[in-house]
């Protein structure tokens, strides 16, 4: 593999070039992508809240912008929830199930909406709303502003774009009674999330694409966000949101701890958690070099069973939460929303007592979740809006002035080895870090092997080494970095997942590289794809 060419610009449409460097094949892995558009519907009893009627009358805000439109300064999520209960309930109608058509459908969704899920409980869902970080709040008025030249002249401007990772649970496996199909894409909380929203507003106000992947956790979604892996149409210019919803693949205790009796699953899960979906956000955040981030968001749709202590199936929701406060994201939990239900009162409506997956109505309920949110996201920036136009404030205040407005800064690590006394070493580090970040692009520092973990005989001891080298006009290896990964799962489940080695310095332009794999255990390793980037 000879890296032969490095790159003729810092990026491109916001993303690292690499379809210019032609080493190997930048991307094997075999990924399915579906996008499926909302279809016509019948749209008499469908009713917008924006409108003429109740435009907000206030001379310090432009009536072109978004919180504009609302009557009074300041507004409540629950307040517009309660509103329009009405037409949530009609713009939930799945027209691409017509088994689901039925008025014993109706009166279980009204019941839902009106009786178990109120305002009151809906709040419970919100565990995050960025409010600090530059770089998070230039990404939810860039969201807002996409939503309003839609809704202004949506024949020159393009829905906004959503892009939600996640496993065999965002794909909708056994998400419609009496199916047993491994996905079911019209079924699943993606879709009825874009229904509910383009159902409401009568025009396709968002375009959802479902990137899920069975058996896949964090760390394939990471490197599809932070190498541009994206489907063709959405990759000419990237999401605007991007959605990680991994919270059960995550949840699942490590291997090679499930069945030690004195392994504390508990911390074991909750320090996997916030590892890999750390490197999915940090990846986020800095995936669009030359413009505004994407704004990430968190969805916990995680309640059991994968273990038996319940604080370790509440592991993952803890360190997403930490992790929304420390990178200021966007954080909603399904769990919170009906944990008590499900757990203390046994509804099988929300959840599955024996397995991870769960019925059409625990799918529907997200897209509430995510829909009531959202509004609270709208109604914060809002405030904001307001607060900054009477007190004549900029988009910055209240912000250390030693944080850049900077799409490439981020705070350092949360690990358990950042110390408090060590926290502005770190920063000025990060700082740093940021203002280098250009400098290595075009050249290649890191290779990440996709590999299937399953179980078996097949899979029996499976284990492999994998060298990288640079090689010298001698043809001589020197190593750059070795790891040894496990094939073989303990444990009834199959998953693909992913290994990045760090090379020990940077390779340019005229190098070659060198790539060793030796089988050292088993008779079978199953590489799924590999990436050489920088």
């Amino acid at each position: 593999m000879t890296v032969s060419q490095t790159f003729v610009g810092p990026c491109v449409r916001g993303r690292f070039p690499l379809r210019k460097i032609p080493i190997l094949t930048v991307a094997l892995c075999i990924f399915s992508f579906v996008v499926v558009p909302t279809p016509e519907i019948d749209r008499r009893e469908l009713q917008s809240p924006i409108n003429d009627d109740n435009v907000r009358q206030s001379p310090s805000l432009s009536n072109r912008t978004i919180c504009s439109q609302f009557d009074r300064p300041s507004f409540t999520a629950s307040h517009l929830w309660q509103t329009h209960l009405t037409q949530i309930v009609n713009a939930s109608k799945n027209p691409l199930i017509p088994d689901l058509l039925t008025t014993e459908e109706d009166q279980k969704m009204h019941s839902l909406l009106f009786e178990t899920l109120p305002a009151s409980r809906m709040r419970r869902a919100v565990q995050n709303i960025p409010s600090t970080s530059p770089s998070q709040r230039a990404s939810v008025r860039h969201v807002f502003e996409v939503i309003q030249r839609r809704l202004q002249d949506p024949k020159n401007n393009p829905p906004l774009r959503i892009a939600v990772f996640g496993g065999s649970v965002t794909i909708g496996r056994g998400c419609e009674a009496g199916k047993r199909a491994m996905q079911n894409y019209n079924c699943a909380w993606p879709m009825r999330l874009q229904l509910l929203i383009n159902q409401f507003f009568e025009m396709e106000l968002v375009k959802v694409y479902n990137l899920g992947i069975g058996g896949t956790g964090s760390g394939v979604a990471t490197n599809i966000v932070k190498y541009w892996m994206y489907p063709s149409e959405l990759a000419k210019v990237g999401p605007d949101v991007v959605v990680n919803s991994y919270s059960t693949n995550d949840s699942l205790p490590p291997w090679d701890l499930k069945d030690d009796p004195d392994a504390d699953l508990v911390t074991a899960v909750l320090d996997q958690a916030r590892d890999g979906l750390q490197q999915f956000v940090r990846a986020a955040l800095t995936s669009n070099r030359c413009g505004v981030p994407p704004l990430v968001v968190h969805v916990d749709d995680y309640l059991g069973p994968q273990q038996d202590s319940l604080l370790g199936d509440m592991s993952y929701n803890t360190a997403m939460l930490q992790l929304a406060k420390w990178y200021d994201t966007f954080a909603i939990s399904y769990g919170d929303l009906v944990r008590d239900i499900a757990w203390l009162e046994g509804d099988s409506t929300f959840a599955n007592k024996q397995d991870v997956h769960f019925s059409n109505w625990a799918h529907q309920t997200i897209a509430w979740s995510v829909g009531f949110a959202s509004l609270e996201l709208l109604s914060n920036f809002c405030d904001d809006e307001f607060e900054r136009s009477v007190y004549n404030l900029s988009s910055t205040d209240g912000h250390s002035d030693t944080i850049p407005n900077n799409n490439l800064y981020l705070p350092p690590p949360l690990t358990r080895e950042l110390l408090r006394k060590d926290i502005e070493t770190k920063h000025s580090e990060a700082l740093k870090s940021a203002e280098e970040s250009y400098k290595s692009m075009g050249y290649v520092n890191s290779v990440t092997v996709f590999y299937l973990r399953s179980y078996g005989e097949k899979w029996a001891d499976s284990n492999a080494r994998f060298t990288v080298s640079k090689i010298d006009g001698n043809n001589n290896d020197e190593v750059l970095s070795t790891c040894e990964i496990a094939g073989v799962s303990e444990d009834q489940h199959s998953l693909t997942l992913s290994q990045e080695l760090q090379l020990s310095h940077t390779v340019h332009k005229g190098n070659s590289l060198r790539m060793k794999v030796d089988l050292i255990g088993g008779n079978t390793f199953k590489i799924m794809g590999l990436m050489i980037c920088t």
